[in-house]
């Protein structure tokens, strides 16, 4: 199978047939609305992310940012005002207004709209053309534009006024040679001024601009904005870092030396209140270092660089300063408790903290992505709080009823995993998954193929490591197809798991897999089945002329081909009755995926089953199909995974029944060498679906009789298990012949149980006296 997508593919136990018959298209079969019975559905899962944004502050209240909600203006006492149709076209800070109760709205390139929230009353200032928007400052609107032929550039202030008037004023104090201003990265104003950076004569510079005096006053430091420093300007005080050291700058005078307070770890200044420093502190134990996600503490801090107490347990982004001095802050115990808090200044140079407003954190639906394999639920599930994706596995009953078994961490995925840079992970069937992508991890090691043992956490073990592989072609059972791209062109090695060994290798495009059993591209319109233990190739499966092989999944015997070009459409092949069924002509097929005998896909809002076994297709629907969201078809039980509208993953039986109990592949050793009964006879079977039971008879092959019985329970897709050369009364068994009988029972009790059968030859390492004696015995 691959996963590599979530498309299913296989391939036909069978390698020696022959096509004796062309593409015949055959019409569908009539369809039927009802669902099907049995269907079950896990419960949608959800988290609360928080997406709080703080943008300014004013005497009366501040404005923020929910997700949910939209633009907020909210009291000091919690109240909220929603700002219907306020949709800036900038979300800069401080370009939505600073340090006052006036809030901008940049509405129209030449237009900016300022709304009091005090008063209610409402202004607006027109921009000149030439001139570019940058900020609002208070009341004084700031924009930058270039002035003479020189090309360099200034500073204007636009001063508005209460009877309605604008004033202009150019900022005065810009030196020559001021070519590239750069807006504030960081919430760097207030109604007094704005600390803004600029490239002078190819150097960058950072200055304050006094919106009182209407001049720039140059700092004496540079382009510690984009270095990596964080940059706050509260009340009373310039703050910014760098390599550990907070620089604390008195506003009575920005130019003179500032005081150094140590800041060691991985903190970030917030804000200053009294003589209080507020950091953030990253916590690895919430997640990934990421700013803009809740995985910081946040920390009141001495001017002596002591850490005084933690004051909430999570935040996230940006503090915001108040005129007054006080510091606001989202965050909370949890992201189930988020809200606004203010930091505010105590007796005896300590500060308090107090929550004053509620904030509406995210609802996300947990489910990300999802494989379905053997009954075995593999899902991929944000954390929204940790900014982070996590594996989740449940064992789905096989015996009856669709029971849900508890779900199994397995680990966060990696760092890189958002959106579009997930790893792939296609299940081998037996429990495994082959985790790859070239987005897993950072280094060259973690970006090839890992192999996870049932339940093993993330990121697995490396499957081969003399190989660098370009993608997983396919899996299944044992085997993994992976292919290598270079000078020379592509190739896949299809490499044993268990041994780690490449048992096959082909320059021919992979198509499926299943058993032993390759499907390689023959030209652009066929395929070919090729036996990776033994190289042999069977006849090639022709789609027709003016086909262009599109995508080919196979379970069992079935092939299920889409094509594109002038031959374009969908249709399942029987390897075994050597027929071809289309199912759509032309260009209007859906996405689909093969199960064994039946195709599911999606059709106007619906999940549509086609049962293909008798080769006229039947269909039915099987309830309503959310477009695309994860969904998977389990081939080795029938049963359909989706993630529905609901946000809940629905489990659907596809009401046709899978085929019966076979066996697949199997690596069973004729001869076995054991030392004083610690070695073992281990052998494996691979199976093509659950079995509720099984059981390993070994007898002498002399007499018959029973030496040694090993069962075991439910069991998915594979039989291991292993002899030690003991009786079943704990004796050790002579040197010799045994035979040996497998019986597997079917847990969806369909179709008779599976028996296979075979011999080993047993032998022992003895001493006779100082003498060893080694007896060899093979097996038959």
């Amino acid at each position: 199978m691959v996963r590599g997508s979530l498309i299913r593919a296989g391939i036909a136990a069978a390698v020696s047939f022959t096509l004796a018959v062309g593409l015949t298209p055959l019409s569908a079969g009539s369809a039927r609305a009802e669902p099907v019975a049995g269907e079950v559905v896990i419960p949608a899962s959800y988290v609360l992310a928080p997406r709080t944004e703080l943008f300014s502050a004013g005497p009366s209240g501040f404005l923020r940012h929910e997700s949910t909600l939209g633009y907020l203006w909210t009291s000091y006492a919690g109240v909220d005002t929603k700002l219907d149709g306020f949709a800036p076209d900038t979300s800069l800070v401080p370009g939505l207004g600073a340090g006052s109760d006036v809030i901008a709205e940049l509405d129209h390139p030449r237009t900016v709209t300022l709304r009091d929230m005090a008063t209610g009353r409402s202004r607006t200032v027109t921009i000149p053309v030439g001139h570019t928007y940058v900020s609002t400052l208070g009341s004084t609107v700031v924009t930058k534009a270039q002035d003479g032929s020189d090309g360099d550039y200034t500073w204007h202030l636009f001063d508005s006024h209460d009877d309605g008037s604008v004033s202009r004023r150019t900022v005065a104090g810009v030196p020559d040679g001021v070519v590239v201003p750069g807006e504030a990265e960081a919430p760097l104003g207030d109604a007094r001024g704005q600390v803004v950076q600029y490239r002078e004569n190819n150097t960058f510079r950072t200055g304050f601009l006094d919106v009182a005096q209407g001049r720039l006053i140059p700092l004496p430091y540079t382009n510690w904005i984009g270095n990596g420093g964080v940059v706050v300007l509260t009340s009373t005080h310039l703050l910014w870092t760098r390599d550990g050291t907070v620089f604390v700058h008195s506003r009575d005078d920005l130019t003179a030396t500032p005081r150094t307070v140590p800041l060691p770890g991985d903190a970030q200044v917030l804000g200053m209140v009294g003589e209080t420093l507020v950091v953030g502190r990253h916590d690895p134990s919430l997640g990934p270092r990421n700013f803009l996600e809740p995985v910081w503490r946040v920390e009141a801090v001495g001017l002596d660089g002591r850490t005084v107490r933690t004051l909430l347990a999570r935040t996230m982004g940006l503090a915001m300063p108040t005129p007054d001095g006080r510091l606001l802050v989202q965050g909370g115990p949890d992201t189930d408790r988020w809200g606004v808090s203010l930091v505010e200044a105590a007796a005896g140079g300590d500060v308090t903290i107090r929550k004053i407003a509620e904030a509406y954190p995210q609802k996300i639906q947990t489910v990300s992505g999802l494989t379905f394999t053997q009954g075995r639920l593999t899902t991929l599930d944000d954390n929204a709080a940790q900014s982070r994706r996590y594996l989740h596995t449940r064992e789905i009953g096989v015996t009856g009823s669709l029971t849900i078994g508890p779900r199994t961490a397995r680990g966060p995925a990696p760092a890189s995993c958002d959106t579009t840079a997930c790893p792939d992970l296609h299940d081998t069937g037996d429990g495994r998954t082959v985790v790859s992508g070239l987005s897993y991890g950072r280094t060259d090691d973690d970006r090839q193929p890992h192999l996870l043992a049932p339940n093993q956490p993330m990121p697995g073990t490396r499957i081969d490591s003399s190989r660098t592989y370009h993608s997983v072609a396919a899996v299944g059972g044992r085997f993994a197809a992976l292919t290598t791209a270079g000078d020379t062109g592509t190739a896949t090695r299809v490499v044993d798991l268990d041994t780690g060994k490449a048992v096959f290798t082909t320059t021919a495009g992979v198509e499926a897999l299943w058993g032993t059993t390759l499907w390689v591209r023959d030209g652009n319109n066929a395929v070919a089945p090729v036996d990776v233990l033994t190289g042999q190739r069977g006849a090639q499966v022709w789609f027709g002329q003016g086909c262009l092989l599109e995508d080919l999944q196979a379970v069992g015997r079935w092939l299920l081909w889409t094509c594109v070009g002038s031959a374009s459409g969908q249709g399942v092949y029987d390897t075994v009755k050597r027929t071809n069924l289309r199912l759509v002509s032309g260009d209007d097929w859906s996405r689909a995926k093969l199960g064994d005998g039946f195709v599911a896909s999606e059709v106007d809002g619906q999940l549509k089953v086609t049962d293909v076994r008798d080769g006229t297709p039947r269909s039915h629907t099987a309830g309503a199909f959310a477009s695309w969201r994860p969904w998977d078809v389990d081939p080795y039980t029938g049963v359909i995974a989706h993630l529905g509208a609901d946000d809940g993953i629905h489990l659907v039986p596809s009401g046709v029944p899978v085929s019966p109990l076979a066996q697949l592949d199997a690596t069973v050793a004729t001869s076995a060498h054991v030392k004083d009964a610690t070695g073992h006879w281990s052998p494996k079977w691979w199976l093509s679906k659950p079995a509720v039971s099984w059981t390993l008879v070994i007898r002498s092959q002399t007499s018959g009789a029973v030496v040694r019985t090993l069962s075991g329970g439910l069991t998915r897709g594979m039989v291991a298990t292993a002899w030690n050369g003991k009786d079943d009364r704990r004796r050790v068994m002579p040197n010799g012949t045994y035979t040996w009988t497998l019986t597997a029972t079917p847990a969806d009790g369909q179709g008779a149980a599976l028996t296979r059968s075979g011999t080993v030859r047993l032998s022992h390492e003895c001493h006779i006296g100082d003498r060893p004696q080694l007896v060899v015995i093979r097996c038959s």
